[in-house]
């Protein structure tokens, strides 16, 4: 990171809680400094607090993760009135038209932007039980893309082995019979958990669903 650290980076967990998480919704500036928080020396450079504001958030990264990834952050919840009870959910609502466009609401589809060759991650964090979950991007864009305020879910059984085991995988059946792994993770474990998801995404796109 740069010679110059931002004094939320460095504040204890409780304070930064404290200070930063909105009363309600929470905002892109909150989402992105959590994530880069968990990410600690991962981050190769801070971006900007202009770029902390918006979806997506990309960043330089180092190693054992790839140069850049492109971060759509959102924040997770649980509602009792879903299909299967308990479950945990993120609504898509920033994208890009077929072109590369940034998409307006009144965009009936929108696909993650992959410019510049940066792998786009679809990711939710749960302030309450502060935990990522981390969702296959391919598989919600794939063919056709996604409609604006688009459902992504995952079974809670993933994020209760989450919170037991820090880190933990699962799978779940989407329409048209494909089955997606989601990965979720405490934010000590986000390195590991981020090069897994690449690692199950890549194994998907090899088996030929693309």
């Amino acid at each position: 990171m740069g010679s110059t650290t931002p004094g939320w980076l460095t504040l204890p967990e409780d304070e930064f809680q404290e200070r930063y998480r909105p009363a309600r919704n929470a905002t892109s500036g909150y989402l992105h400094r959590v994530l880069i928080r968990a990410l600690g020396p991962g981050v190769a450079a801070l971006p900007s607090d202009d770029a902390l504001t918006r979806k997506p958030l990309i960043l330089d990264l180092a190693s054992p993760l790839p140069p850049r990834l492109r971060f759509y952050v959102y924040q997770a919840t649980q509602h009792p009135s879903e299909r299967q009870q308990g479950t945990f959910k993120i609504q898509l609502s920033v994208g890009v038209t077929r072109d590369g466009q940034p998409a307006s609401p009144k965009e009936k589809r929108r696909w993650f932007d992959r410019a510049d060759n940066i792998r786009p991650i679809a990711m939710g964090y749960h302030p309450d039980w502060n935990l990522f979950i981390l969702w296959d991007a391919d598989l919600h864009d794939m063919n056709g893309g996604f409609t604006f305020s688009k459902n992504v879910q995952t079974p809670p059984e993933i994020v209760w082995a989450a919170l037991a085991k820090d880190i933990s995988h699962g799978s779940r059946r989407l329409r048209g019979g494909l089955t997606e792994t989601i990965v979720a993770a405490r934010p000590h474990r986000l390195v590991e958990a981020l090069n897994l998801r690449i690692d199950l995404s890549n194994e998907v796109m090899c088996e030929g669903l693309f």
